[in-house]
């Protein structure tokens, strides 16, 4: 067993690969260990945690339907899941999608371009932070009267859905919900007699060709595609500028060939991977490696691990535009993430935005990193600031 006080989740790094690197050397000697801080199993190697992730009917997500989340994807299985999962792909088919990323493209270059002709930055906070709402609100097509408030809103939902069980995150979470959901309710409704073309429209127009439209639904599912992508956006676009500014000759080959920005996002997210891992529930006594898991007991899929697994990876400590390996960083299985073709076209024109407007960005030599599990109060592995020179 690994004490709270020596469990690398309780540990920061100046680097986004140290947790990684950490647990994928304890996986080489035990394919499962149990975190007191982390009250769980870690199931550490990726065949282990690819195959848990995959097999839903054993390892299950159920434990998401007591919150705000439970009429999201992430809560459901068998037919609601299947159902549900054919109405997102209608929203995020291929013309869809390049729709949206017009929308994306210009916010970007707003947003980062601001950067432009300043010594320095800390893009977190000043820019990161904020465009992932940005870019909802405009493919809503809502007007940017939320402003501030849609951000208290939902940072306040993602630390009560981080720690369900904190009494002082339960009240104010549960309240802004209550709040976004009636905010979003009324979109809902007056979108179902409007024929524009944005996400929103996508939306109801996805769930009337299942024959599944009702308010509810269409709210639950905008509500999941914000609560879920916004903060994960944020880190993942921290994970993959983090990343290429440690590694220079690799930031000097995206800026001279930008069709190599794919390529970055997907190493980074092998590399530098905010989702540290994924809780399962057990619904049926199994094993991993060996080890007894009785049923209902939760292990955590520890996929900072999978990606320094060096089966799965060959020299997975190097970050390497050419690696083509599938990563897990937006899972594997029935429960893909339905919003990564959104998040990759958010963190891609985020990227080019800002190597266009900042010729000359490197990390600040006089500030220090520090990445840690837990980052700006979330369940994620990331930083709270990324202070560099422009």
């Amino acid at each position: 067993m690994i004490a709270a006080a020596d469990s690398a989740f309780a540990r920061r790094s100046g680097s986004p690969a140290t947790l990684g690197r950490t647990l994928a050397a304890l996986g080489r000697q035990q394919p499962v260990v149990f975190d007191e801080l982390m009250n769980a199993p870690l199931v550490l190697r990726h065949r282990d945690v690819a195959a848990a992730l995959r097999n839903t009917a054993t390892f299950s997500t159920r434990f998401y339907g007591m919150g705000p989340m439970s009429q999201a994807l992430i809560a459901l299985g068998g037919t609601d899941h299947q159902q549900l999962r054919r109405v997102h792909n209608r929203f995020f088919s291929a013309s869809a999608s390049a729709a949206y990323a017009a929308v994306v493209a210009p916010i970007a270059t707003r947003t980062f371009g601001a950067l432009a002709g300043r010594s320095g930055a800390e893009l977190v906070e000043e820019t990161i932070a904020r465009y992932p709402m940005e870019v909802f609100l405009a493919l809503l097509g809502v007007p940017d009267d939320l402003g501030e408030q849609g951000l208290i809103w939902v940072r306040a939902i993602i630390m009560w859905l981080g720690s369900p069980m904190e009494p002082t995150l339960a009240g104010p979470g549960m309240q802004a919900y209550e709040q976004l959901s009636d905010y979003t309710s009324r979109l809902v409704q007056r979108e179902r007699h409007g024929e524009r073309d944005n996400l929103l429209g996508e939306i109801v127009r996805a769930f009337e060709a299942e024959g599944a439209y009702t308010p509810e639904a269409v709210t639950a599912s905008v509500l999941g595609l914000l609560l879920g992508g916004f903060e994960t956006t944020i880190q993942m676009m921290s994970a993959t500028l983090s990343s290429l500014l440690l590694h220079p000759d690799a930031l000097a080959r995206v800026r001279a060939d930008p069709g190599l920005v794919e390529a970055a996002i997907d190493e980074a997210f092998r590399w530098a991977n905010p989702t540290a891992g994924l809780y399962r529930l057990a619904v049926r006594d199994t094993e991993v490696a060996g080890t007894a898991v009785p049923a209902g007991s939760m292990v955590y899929l520890c996929i900072a691990a999978a990606h320094f697994d060096e089966q799965a990876y060959p020299d997975p400590e190097t970050f390497r535009l050419e690696r083509r390996g599938t990563h897990l960083g937006f899972g594997v299985g029935p429960h893909y993430c339905v919003g990564a073709p959104l998040a990759r076209i958010e963190v891609a024109a985020a990227v080019t935005a800002l190597l266009d407007a900042c010729p000359h960005l490197r990390l600040n030599p006089e500030e220090r990193l520090s990445f840690y599990y837990g980052a700006r109060g979330f369940v994620q592995h990331g930083t709270d600031a990324l202070p560099v020179l422009t």
